[in-house]
């Protein structure tokens, strides 16, 4: 059985699409042609977030969060070791050390109590990540990261349309970042991802 059948779910949804890249290759604006705008708008309205920017894939969303933080050689970022490569790839990509903590056993998600205690001086970031659609309690992450001064990045590449406490996955944090990789929740013929969040410096960066 496959996990993922893209040829029977395009057959779907076949005359739309194919009217949707006749479309593009009619106006020939391949790159951040106006479908860009149009997505990042309505992905913004849905995650509730006041800022959506599209990318080539979840992992340069991550990059590019880490980027934005200014986070850099010598800096810290808590993550967790049960998670898709690029979670700790990124990390190492900016220079910055990758600090693995523990999951807990009942959801898979970061042990929150050893997140707290692994927070050094040079702690740049916490950076949780949603399984199996299951976001981290997100509420008592952003607490923590409050009471020590830092950001976090929600990577919610496997949680994309989940709702915590009414609020949706992608908008729970300083940065949200999710892909569009074709066996996650909101998957695209190809790659993609996109990060979300409110601070108009940040979206700025």
């Amino acid at each position: 059985m496959d996990f993922i059948d893209l040829k029977t779910q395009y057959r779907l949804y076949k005359e739309e699409i194919d009217a949707a890249i006749h479309r593009v290759l009619d106006h020939g604006a391949y790159v951040m042609g106006p479908e860009i705008a149009e997505l990042e708008a309505i992905l913004a309205d849905y995650v509730g977030s006041k800022h959506c920017i599209a990318a080539s894939s979840g992992t340069d969303t991550l990059l590019i969060a880490l980027m934005a933080l200014d986070v850099g050689p010598g800096d810290e970022v808590i993550t967790t070791p049960f998670t898709w490569i690029s979670t700790a790839e990124v990390i190492g990509l900016v220079g910055a050390t990758p600090v693995f903590v523990d999951i807990d056993p009942d959801t898979f998600n970061l042990d929150l109590d050893q997140m707290e205690a692994a927070i050094t001086s040079r702690t740049k970031a916490l950076m949780p990540v949603s399984l199996f659609g299951q976001i981290p309690d997100m509420t008592r992450i952003n607490a923590v990261a409050s009471k020590h001064g830092l950001p976090v990045i929600e990577d919610a590449a496997q949680s994309f349309g989940a709702k915590q406490h009414g609020k949706r996955s992608c908008g729970l944090s300083t940065i949200g970042s999710t892909s569009f990789f074709p066996a996650k929740p909101f998957g695209c013929y190809g790659d993609g991802g996109a990060l979300f969040c409110n601070d108009d410096a940040l979206a700025s960066k």
